[in-house]
């Protein structure tokens, strides 16, 4: 089990961003449709799991598709400067609270160290998500417990249409960006410990979804906040330390996993090791100027439409190789 859980814990270090665990991510993608979206990430939990079991059960065959296939690379480079352009411009809110000279250190620092994990791939990503998820998933339910027991300050029933479009385009933009490190993970595991790390990830983002999404409707004067958590936290100086720690590991372990993931994208195109580093970490660094909340409220959808066309490919190339087999057996 102990393969299982690590392997848990990597893939929900690529998913639980600044996005995630700051609740805007989940403000955009369900709790502004009412009351429905609980039902929502019910069933994006649902396409999780079958993702999740899908592509770690073929993670060989996706890796030879991402090698052969340019349009697929250049999708997902755009989908994935895009999301770690939104995590670096997470990091970068938070490191604003620090005053100019800690923020520019820090920034430095940041930099450095994802130069270090990119340069060192997928082993060290492991090593950091299992030792930073469980702890960041108990903080981060502290938070959420925290802030559900404090009292809302404005009262409203706010209801958009479209959140059953919303809710593929949020599974597809979160999957799509880590289909990469989801294939690479199931390459040593067997089916059953496939099962069991589809339904742990999946139920995993479902508790929290979920819980985040009934605070976030509880409290709608945070809809618009940059960060909603991290506003119903700042009346509590422990608390917002707490709600500033998991967002800062989200952002991290997130912003990892997209940039070993750029880099193996660029790879198709960028022969120098250089070159593609410098790609894949210092050109979202400069992206991520636009800010945090326009990145996540104006460029995620979009990407999650492409998000869409990432996974329908795949699973049309599943489906072609499977007729193939069978025709071959007929034979």
């Amino acid at each position: 089990m102990k393969k299982v859980f690590l392997c848990v814990f990597l893939i929900f270090g690529t998913i639980v961003g600044s996005g995630f665990s700051s609740g805007k991510e989940i403000f955009v993608f369900f709790s502004r449709f009412g009351k429905l979206s609980y039902l929502y990430i019910f069933l994006a939990s649902l396409m999780f799991f079958l993702l999740f079991y899908l592509f770690l059960r073929k993670g060989k065959f996706v890796i030879e598709k991402l090698e052969k296939s340019k349009i697929l690379n250049l999708i997902l480079i755009f989908i994935s400067i895009v999301f770690t352009s939104s995590m670096f411009a997470g990091l970068k809110s938070l490191f604003s609270f620090t005053g100019s000279v800690f923020y520019i250190i820090l920034c430095a620092i940041l930099l450095v160290v994802t130069v270090l994990i990119t340069l060192k791939g997928m082993r060290a990503l492991e090593k950091v998500t299992a030792f930073l998820m469980p702890i960041c998933a108990f903080i981060f339910l502290a938070v959420l417990i925290y802030i559900s027991f404090q009292k809302s300050e404005i009262s409203m029933d706010i209801s958009f249409p479209f959140g059953y479009f919303y809710c593929p385009l949020y599974v597809a933009l979160n999957f799509s960006t880590s289909a990469f490190i989801v294939s690479r993970a199931g390459s040593d595991l067997t089916k059953k410990q496939t099962f069991f790390v589809s339904l742990f990830t999946s139920l995993l983002l479902f508790a929290f979804l979920t819980f985040g999404n009934f605070v976030l409707r509880n409290h709608t004067e945070s809809f618009y906040a940059d960060m909603p958590f991290l506003y119903l936290s700042e009346n509590n100086a422990f608390m917002f330390g707490l709600c500033y720690a998991v967002i800062l590991v989200g952002c991290i372990t997130t912003l990892f996993s997209l940039c070993l993931t750029l880099r193996e994208s660029f790879k198709n195109f960028v022969k120098s090791d250089a070159v593609n580093l410098s790609l894949s970490v210092f050109l979202p660094f400069l992206i991520s100027e636009l800010g945090f909340s326009e990145i996540v409220g104006n460029l995620y959808p979009l990407s999650s439409v492409l998000g869409v066309c990432v996974l329908l490919f795949f699973i049309f190339s599943f489906q072609r190789k499977k007729n193939f087999k069978s025709e071959n057996r007929k034979e």
